[in-house]
């Protein structure tokens, strides 16, 4: 199955306070991603396993869309963030990329002296036994989507 823009602006359009479209696209903000096991299904039609949760800015209405839908028809880049998602979820010493952290630190799932620290190290190979467990403890964290820190709507 294709990706169908039709069907996925059947899908946000009753959701976005605009009437069309390409406006109703830009009403939309990432809050959320998520790798799934199983397939499941864009509103697009598309079958997916990475979803981008999004939020309406003008009205609250959440619902969820593929990467590549995200990318494409919304615009919002989710860059390399699934491929270091993967990567944390498979092996908790891994190193996140800076959009996993950024995205991490917007939502409020790390603290201030943690983004330093994962921007710090995100390229390093030799870390102590103390900076690996706190990245094994904060990467957890990232995975698991817990709150920390509320951040504001911006």
């Amino acid at each position: 199955m294709d990706h169908n823009r039709e069907r996925l602006a059947a899908h946000i359009l009753p959701l976005s306070v605009a009437n069309d479209f390409d406006t109703a696209r830009t009403e939309w903000t990432l809050i959320g991603v998520e790798v799934s096991e199983e397939f499941d299904s864009c509103p697009c039609g598309q079958d997916i396993k990475e979803h981008c949760y999004i939020r309406n800015q003008l009205n609250g209405n959440t619902t969820y869309v593929g990467n590549v839908c995200i990318n494409r028809f919304i615009g919002i880049e989710t860059g390399n963030l699934f491929a270091a998602l993967r990567r944390i979820a498979a092996d908790d010493t891994a190193n996140a990329n800076e959009d996993l952290i950024h995205h991490a630190f917007k939502l409020g799932y790390i603290f201030d002296t943690e983004y330093k620290f994962l921007m710090d190290t995100r390229r390093k190979r030799k870390l102590s036994p103390k900076q690996i467990a706190w990245k094994k403890k904060i990467n957890r964290r990232i995975i698991k989507k817990t709150v920390v820190q509320r951040r504001s709507s911006t």
